[in-house]
């Protein structure tokens, strides 16, 4: 059996093919299996659209953690609605230094920092709304729980992959074998039922939550604090 990898070596090896793959729907890929996951990639680009659409009317003056931001594509959006600060964390070094050359592109300044961190690693955040695109599925229940103590109160907007009996999600695991499931050791996205993650927040975190799921999401789903529009999430 393989040895579990580094995830910042995996990550910083991945990233950037990784995001632009996923979201630049223009942009060549290397191989044919990459190809193939790129091209079925929309519920990856309706996951970041909807979260723009669902925190708009929530982040006027508020400060915003992302966990996991990547090269931080988000926050000239939250920055753009009114929130009053941006604050993204990835483990990858190299995600993050290319999140900061594009804030600098973008003119956002200081209202806009991003820094390295595993979730052991990082400190209580001054936050108002918290959130995540996919890094859910690659954390275990104790970074999980550490993500709540450390978000404590304050709102969040979490991106899960649900474990359903479904066509794509099979699919989604053989790619993850193929791809690089067989080499790296177990490390590997988890798939999970929502009131796993309910339970995990609620001794740090007494809000209601509620669950957004939409068939363009594929097997995702949000689970947020945010109030949200009758008909698109159910407690």
């Amino acid at each position: 059996m393989a040895d579990k990898v580094d995830p910042q070596k995996f990550w910083d090896e991945k990233i950037t093919g990784w995001e632009d793959g996923r979201y630049d729907e223009m942009r060549p890929s290397a191989t044919l299996l990459e190809k193939i996951a790129n091209w079925s990639s929309a519920s990856l680009r309706f996951r970041m659209a909807v979260t723009r659409t669902l925190l708009e009317p929530h982040v006027k003056g508020r400060k915003i953690v992302e966990l996991g931001c990547g090269s931080g594509s988000l926050a000239r959006d939250f920055l753009a609605c009114g929130a009053s600060a941006y604050q993204g964390y990835d483990i990858s070094p190299i995600a993050i230094d290319r999140a900061r050359t594009l804030a600098r592109e973008q003119q956002l300044g200081s209202m806009a920092l991003f820094d390295v961190g595993a979730i052991s690693e990082l400190p209580r955040f001054d936050a108002d709304i918290v959130v995540s695109l996919g890094l859910f599925d690659w954390l275990s229940d104790e970074d999980l729980r550490r993500v709540f103590e450390l978000s404590g109160n304050a709102d969040f907007h979490h991106a899960i992959s649900e474990k359903r009996v479904s066509i794509t999600q099979a699919l989604h695991r053989l790619y993850v074998h193929i791809a690089y499931g067989y080499r790296t050791g177990g490390y590997v996205p988890r798939y999970f039922a929502a009131n796993q993650i309910e339970d995990l927040a609620r001794p740090f975190n007494d809000k209601t939550v509620r669950v957004f799921r939409d068939s363009r999401l594929s097997f995702g789903a949000f689970l947020t604090t945010l109030p949200v529009r009758d008909g698109e999430a159910s407690p």
